[in-house]
């Protein structure tokens, strides 16, 4: 538990620190996923959760683990995204790096996601830690994709941009729209 807490410190407060101690580690799936994205994603799941009850237990619960799930499928559909899109920026095609950034940089937007149990200013906290998780993705291409500095930018935008587009389908496809 030390370890995720001083490692969300870090990329909260010093992500472009953080992201070159993220390049040197290896990275193993199945760790990666129970001790850090399975925890921070269910942040923001549980806090919709305790909002959702007002409006209903079953509909609260099933938008929460829907939430939940997708934000799990998210993390592995980015890291496809960014493996694929590395070599068209002058960067390797690099899973376990791809991995990394794709784990990593949503942490401040599940870790603000917390905050949308208070009415309206949670609302606000959660969509600045989303724009910082966009700026902490954008340190990290760079350091541990290896994107070079002058296509960082581009390689971000692109990034973001197929996981809106496969986000919108994915949804579209099963019919959940929340």
């Amino acid at each position: 538990m030390n370890e995720l807490v001083a490692r969300v410190k870090g990329m909260i407060t010093a992500p472009a620190q953080e992201w070159q101690a993220i390049a040197r580690e290896p990275v193993e799936l199945v760790p990666l996923f129970t001790r850090y994205v399975m925890i921070l994603a269910a942040i923001p799941a549980v806090a919709g959760f305790i909002i959702g009850m007002f409006f209903g237990f079953f509909g609260a619960l099933s938008g929460a683990i829907v939430g939940y799930i997708l934000s799990l499928v998210g993390v592995f559909v980015t890291a496809k995204i960014i493996e694929v899109l590395a070599p068209k920026f002058g960067a390797p095609a690099d899973p376990d790096a791809a991995l990394k950034l794709a784990a990593f940089a949503p942490t401040a937007a599940w870790v603000a996601g917390g905050a949308i149990i208070v009415p309206l200013l949670g609302a606000i906290v959660a969509l600045a830690g989303g724009f910082y998780a966009l700026y902490t993705l954008y340190l990290g291409v760079p350091v541990v994709m290896r994107v070079p500095q002058d296509k960082a930018l581009t390689f971000t935008v692109a990034v973001i941009a197929v996981a809106v587009l496969v986000n919108i389908a994915v949804r579209l496809m099963t019919g959940i729209i929340l």
